[in-house]
């Protein structure tokens, strides 16, 4: 808050909002946790169709709209989160099933009450930043949750120890959906919703997401390095529009944060599990690139089910160069 005497509220902890697009992650771990042992799983490269959707629901219909209501057509489900597309999201969510979408998010570690709607997958569930930082960590540690503690230790004047508190540590998702996921939410950062920060000079490998709710109440965005993650929320107690979407409100302020945190250390990346391969891909085929492909970029994949075939749009044809 602006000051402890106004009120005297911990908004990290107490202050629940609408996480807007901060949640759709949890739409993609379910959908990668199916996909471990499905015979036909989905894959960064799956392809998912971005128009108008209806999600009828006990009797009710709900049609989510995309933001300025522009549609893609078919997309990757990488450039599904990348662009933060509602339809396509939801088609997916759809797909995946509404209950293990909350249960992948229960046991990352969201503990406010969310309602058993379609409409949730999109973030109109309240929740704390606190617990947005709590389960974007299992993201960061390789699917392991580790609950959080704001007092580990207690010592006495002559340092001896007279209070311990253990972390809890759990495996709630697999190495390998983490590190997909993550790889997704890098190019958000790289292609996305969150350019901006690599505008602003934030070159870092990192992860993340923009939020933004509906009525512009409520700018979010959360986002890590391999060793520091950070959560920023934007809003006002009385819910009076922001009219700033979670681009232009939360993430410069996370930026600038992490420019300045993150100061002086060695950049690293995020290290793939062993059971994910990572390849170069033609982003158009979703095949291994050539050197004739214009573009190409490097995807990750479940072991086993990486694309193994050359690119077949540009064979014998060349990138004339500047």
């Amino acid at each position: 808050g602006r000051g402890y005497a106004s009120p005297q509220c911990n908004r990290c902890t107490q202050a629940r909002r609408p996480p807007g697009s901060v949640f759709k992650p949890f739409t993609f771990v379910a959908a990668f946790e199916q996909a471990a042992g499905s015979a036909a799983p989905i894959q960064p490269t799956t392809r998912i169709e971005d128009s108008p959707f209806t999600w009828h629901f006990e009797g009710k219909a709900w049609s989510p709209a995309n933001y300025r209501k522009q549609y893609l057509g078919t997309v990757t489900a990488r450039v599904a989160l990348e662009k933060s597309l509602n339809a396509a999201t939801t088609r997916l969510a759809h797909e995946v099933g509404l209950r293990a979408i909350l249960d992948v998010a229960r046991d990352m570690g969201i503990e406010s009450p969310l309602p058993p709607y379609p409409s949730v997958v999109l973030g109109t569930g309240e929740v704390s930043p606190f617990e947005v930082a709590s389960a974007y960590s299992v993201l960061a540690n390789s699917g392991l949750r580790a609950r959080p503690l704001s007092i580990r230790e207690v010592f006495d004047r002559s340092g001896t120890r007279v209070e311990r508190r253990p972390v809890e540590i759990e495996q709630v998702i697999s190495p390998e959906t983490a590190y997909l996921v993550t790889h997704l939410m890098e190019g958000v950062l790289d292609r996305g919703t969150a350019g901006r920060a690599r505008r602003m000079g934030f070159t870092r490998p990192a992860a993340g997401k923009t939020g933004t709710t509906d009525d512009y109440r409520d700018a979010w965005f959360a986002g890590f390095t391999p060793n520091l993650l950070a959560v920023v929320w934007v809003g006002f107690d009385h819910r009076t529009d922001l009219r700033l979407a979670g681009s232009e409100a939360a993430l410069p302020i996370w930026t600038e944060f992490m420019k300045t945190a993150t100061a002086g250390l060695p950049a690293s990346g995020f290290t793939p599990p062993p059971g994910v391969a990572v390849v170069r891909i033609d982003p158009l085929s979703g095949q291994l690139a050539t050197p004739n492909c214009p573009r190409s970029f490097d995807e990750a994949f479940l072991r086993g089910q990486e694309p193994t075939t050359p690119c077949p749009l540009h064979s014998g044809w060349q990138w004339d160069l500047p």
